[in-house]
């Protein structure tokens, strides 16, 4: 009776936790594809380049290099644009930090019913073979 009790404790903590998860993602207003632009974005400003070529107009690697900055530049417009909204919507945060609390503390309390069961059904091993 006690081992199903802890194993519900821990399947309802691994389902409140992806509950938290979601729902940090949904109050964020972030999905999978903005992420992994996010994460593709930061990966490839590791890449770097650097060229010992004048820049003419006749040269086809500084027009390469002059349009991909163009569209970098782009980008980082389109993106401050993107923070700017996020950082102007400051009544969702809070109660994302509300939850967020909400949700740690729950299951905090859902670890410590785990000990407590575990710390029980020790005790009346111990007790059963005595």
């Amino acid at each position: 009776m006690i081992k199903r009790t802890i194993k519900f404790v821990h399947n309802l903590r691994i389902y409140f936790f992806v509950l938290i998860l979601v729902s940090f993602f949904y109050y964020a207003g972030l999905n999978p594809v903005d992420i992994s632009r996010f994460v593709g974005a930061k990966i490839g400003s590791a890449v770097g380049m650097s060229i010992s070529v004048q820049e003419n107009p006749f040269n086809k690697l500084a027009l390469q290099l002059k349009e991909k900055e163009e569209n970098l530049t782009q980008k980082e417009k389109d993106l401050a644009q993107r923070e700017n909204a996020l950082n102007a919507a400051n009544s969702p945060q809070i109660k994302l930090v509300f939850f967020l609390a909400v949700g740690i503390t729950v299951l905090f309390i859902l670890v410590l019913i785990n000990f407590y069961f575990d710390y029980k059904r020790k005790r009346r091993e111990l007790s059963s073979k005595q």
